[in-house]
């Protein structure tokens, strides 16, 4: 029974970070505390250049999933499996207290390539998507969040967009929606607590912005549940997570 003097316990955040490339979805998931990167597409160079140049005493575990431990080159058909064993293996880590997993976007075709092998075909065909559905699942519903941590998953966006009849070169943007196959994004949100866009956007001085975007709109499924903002800004040089941290904080209380 959950009443005002005893409520239920609050679950752990699962956050999916939207947005294109070089959006910032990978800087923003590295600042969150004592995170371990699931890196599927190798690319938390730049993003760990930046982090440290404003936080000098950053320390996060990393796990290069395309990659085994002595550096070789993991086939890639084997990736899927790869990454739902190194999840497991982050359930005992106390002090682990959030698991990105980067970028979801590659994730899909770690599946597509199981399934491909498993199948020994080439193509695939549409008896193939229904266990492409149930391995996404899998992870999202299962192995991630049955760790009890906060889980942040990135993810490329896929543009909708419709032509233009004033100018056919030009066409008009209608949506965003989550870059992964199989049927399974009609309710990709559902498997998570928050869905926010992240965008990098050009500010006056040649300087640049840093946009999360919160709350549903005509372009997006978004969603928070933190009461947050519809829309936060963060300038050059400053770190997200100092605006982030008391939704979080409050949100737990």
């Amino acid at each position: 029974l959950s009443t005002p003097a005893s409520p239920k316990p609050v679950e752990p955040k699962s956050i999916l970070l939207l947005g294109p490339p070089g959006g910032g979805k990978s800087t923003l998931a590295l600042q969150f505390p004592q995170c371990c990167i699931l890196d599927n597409d190798r690319n938390m160079d730049g993003p760990e250049r930046f982090v440290r140049s404003k936080f000098k005493q950053l320390s996060y575990g990393y796990v290069q999933i395309t990659y085994d431990d002595n550096g070789e080159p993991y086939p890639v058909e084997q990736c899927f499996d790869r990454l739902m064993d190194q999840i497991s293996l982050l359930r005992q880590e106390v002090a682990i207290r959030t698991v990105v997993v980067d970028g979801l976007t590659m994730v899909n075709e770690f599946i597509i390539q199981k399934i491909l092998k498993t199948k020994a075909v080439t193509e695939m065909e549409a008896r193939h998507w229904q266990p492409f559905k149930s391995h996404m699942i899998a992870l999202l519903a299962g192995r991630l969040r049955s760790l009890g941590k906060t889980i942040v998953c990135t993810c490329h966006e896929t543009i909708l967009e419709k032509p233009d009849q004033k100018n056919i070169m030009n066409p008009i943007v209608v949506g965003y929606r989550p870059s992964v196959q199989g049927g399974i994004i009609d309710y990709f949100g559902g498997f998570f607590t928050d869905v926010w866009r992240c965008t990098c956007l050009a500010a006056p001085a040649g300087k640049s912005e840093f946009k999360i975007q919160t709350v549903r709109d005509s372009q997006s499924d978004l969603k928070n549940s933190m009461g947050m903002p519809t829309e936060i800004l963060v300038k050059e040089g400053e770190l997200a997570w100092l605006k982030l941290e008391p939704f979080f904080s409050k949100s737990y209380e």
